[in-house]
């Protein structure tokens, strides 16, 4: 009896730790903006969100011409909207348009996007424990980094993925891409289209800077 007693206390215990750990990524930025208030430390920069405009998808092949003209600038920069028609167009290719509703953040080194994903697509495998309690339909932010290959196509390597505010490990992302079918897929690396070659990107929370690609 003394035996099953431990054990009840054990799982107890275990099913606390995960609650307790579920509650604290929840409300993770309610609990952040507490510890700043207590320790006097400023408010944490508020993350903007911007959706496309029309013009940006023409703004941004505009850069693109620039870089590939003779005697053009050294570099362009795109502001967030440029990049989130980037990364719509990018996505509006799949055969079956699951995301929708994109809008980016740019922070040092990393675009975020925001959008509306159609999970229908996706084995219930791929999304474990949180299958049952997911919609068709949930919010989802992903973020990662842009690079540039030796051809000088845009990648944009997705390292982290929330749905619904649930964190996915880094390691799932590729397989659930792919359940998506986002075309041109290399692993978790999504290619953004563009109209010319670029040699290097940098990325700010003020804009992403694309760098003339060097004469081959």
């Amino acid at each position: 009896m003394g035996c099953l007693k431990a054990l009840f206390v054990q799982v107890g215990c275990v099913v606390i730790l995960i609650a307790a750990a579920i509650f604290g990524w929840i409300y993770r930025r309610d609990l952040l903006d507490v510890y700043r208030r207590v320790r006097g430390l400023p408010p944490a920069a508020e993350v903007v969100y911007v959706a496309p405009q029309p013009g940006d998808a023409d703004r941004a092949r505009a850069a693109f011409e620039q870089l590939a003209r003779r005697g053009g600038p050294a570099y362009v920069d795109l502001t967030a909207g440029d990049v989130a028609a980037l990364v719509d167009a990018a996505l509006a290719n799949a055969p079956r348009r699951a995301v929708d509703s994109v809008r980016v953040a740019l922070a040092a080194d990393e675009v975020t996007v925001r959008a509306s994903l159609d999970l229908s697509g996706v084995p219930p495998r791929l999304l474990g424990p949180l299958a049952g309690a997911l919609e068709r339909r949930e919010p989802v932010v992903v973020g990662g980094g842009l690079a540039v290959d030796s051809a000088g196509r845009i990648h944009w390597t997705i390292t982290a993925l929330r749905v619904k505010e649930f964190p996915f490990p880094r390691s799932t992302i590729p397989a659930i891409l792919r359940a998506l079918k986002v075309p041109g897929l290399a692993g978790g690396a999504v290619p953004i289209p563009a109209p010319a070659a670029v040699g290097d990107v940098r990325v700010s929370p003020e804009h992403v800077r694309l760098y003339r690609a060097s004469p081959r």
